[in-house]
């Protein structure tokens, strides 16, 4: 197998009264577009930091291009960051600010300040060369430090947040910069985010962390259908999960029973009875037919969000579960679906996904 460009062996950090990042392991190729998503306090900008020699672990390595970054200071790994705040210096013209790494490693004025402009020019921000950074809009200032970050010519660009203090308008616009940059350097980018859709949107492979341990590794579509765990499932905000029990079964189906009903989920390979049964239903896999008659689950809407051209509707179960369930505007109006309305879930039972079982 090819030895990957970023290796994390067995990697670990404790602060004094926190275990930030447990003993994880995860292989980067070069050129991969990785994302690293969980919920705060997970260990993802923690992992970043590591990377970046921006913090020392307190066990395990990490491999850069084959060779161990143990004991390697930050300003030798070339591993710059784009932050969340940017970090601009509000003294220095935008060249400057550009051109600052090249200052750090020593490079002649004249060749930095050649290099600094090139950046900008490939960013779409020449003319604001020396400008200061007060006279920058919020989309021209990400800009500028991703110009800072990318002037080294690195082989790896580490982001930690960097679109979440923009305006929804500019995050799009600013996720379609970042996969061109991406495609165009074809070096290797890892992301941090709390958002999926920018995830789902930039990486080649998704990374979901909770409490410090890494919970799921794969393509956004395999981690989104296919989740490995609960935690997965509830993260990614658009599964339902249905606890159950596994009560028989045949022909690649098992029969799970739940406080719900009686369901068939496809499986693999077969499971005794008695053993764990909880699946997942994705929100846009569901069908709902208005009244609560038919076969299916009963329940009532709650209410409606809207999220451009689909809606997600919330629904109580009679038992009391909470469903959400993704559809079209135009399904929206056609079910005249209202707070109050009685509906019937229903879905092919191929579309269901059994969480694997516990080690």
């Amino acid at each position: 197998m090819p030895t990957p460009f970023i290796a994390l062996d067995k990697l670990d950090k404790r602060y004094s009264d926190h275990h930030a990042v447990k003993s994880i392991d995860l292989d980067i190729e070069a050129g991969e577009f990785i994302a690293i998503m969980g919920p705060s306090g997970c260990g993802k900008s923690t992992t970043l930091r590591l990377i970046a020699g921006l913090d020392a672990p307190t066990g395990g390595d990490i491999r850069i291009g084959g060779d161990s970054m143990r004991g390697v200071p930050a300003f030798q790994r070339n591993t710059p960051m784009v932050w969340q705040s940017l970090a601009l210096f509000p003294f220095l013209s935008v060249v400057e600010n550009v051109a600052f790494p090249l200052r750090m490693q020593k490079v002649g004025a004249a060749r930095r300040r050649a290099r600094a402009l090139e950046w900008l020019d490939r960013l779409g921000l020449a003319g604001m060369a020396e400008r200061n950074i007060a006279q920058l809009s919020g989309g021209q200032r990400q800009r500028v430090a991703i110009a800072r970050a990318l002037v080294t010519e690195p082989s790896v660009l580490l982001l930690d947040e960097p679109l979440s203090a923009l305006d929804a308008h500019l995050r799009v616009r600013m996720q379609t910069e970042l996969s061109r940059l991406h495609r165009e350097l074809g070096i290797t980018f890892v992301y941090v985010t709390h958002a999926q859709s920018e995830a789902f949107a930039l990486a080649d492979r998704i990374v979901i962390m909770s409490e410090g341990r890494i919970q799921q590794v794969g393509r956004p579509q395999d981690v989104y259908r296919a989740p490995a765990n609960a935690f997965v499932a509830e993260f990614m905000g658009m599964n339902n999960l249905v606890r159950g029990e596994v009560r028989g079964g045949s022909g690649g189906l098992l029969e799970i029973g739940s406080a719900l009903g009686t369901f068939q989920v496809p499986a693999e390979t077969p499971l005794p009875a008695g053993a764990r049964g909880d699946f997942v239903i994705a929100a846009d896999r569901i069908t709902l037919a208005r009244g609560a008659d038919g076969p299916g689950i009963s329940g009532t809407v709650l209410g409606l969000e809207f999220v451009g051209s689909t809606q997600t509707v919330f629904i109580e179960t009679e038992g009391g579960a909470e469903f959400r369930v993704q559809k079209q505007q135009h399904e929206i109006e056609a079910l005249d679906l209202v707070p109050g309305r009685r509906v019937t879930l229903s879905w092919d039972p191929r579309h269901a996904w059994l969480l694997p079982q516990a080690a």
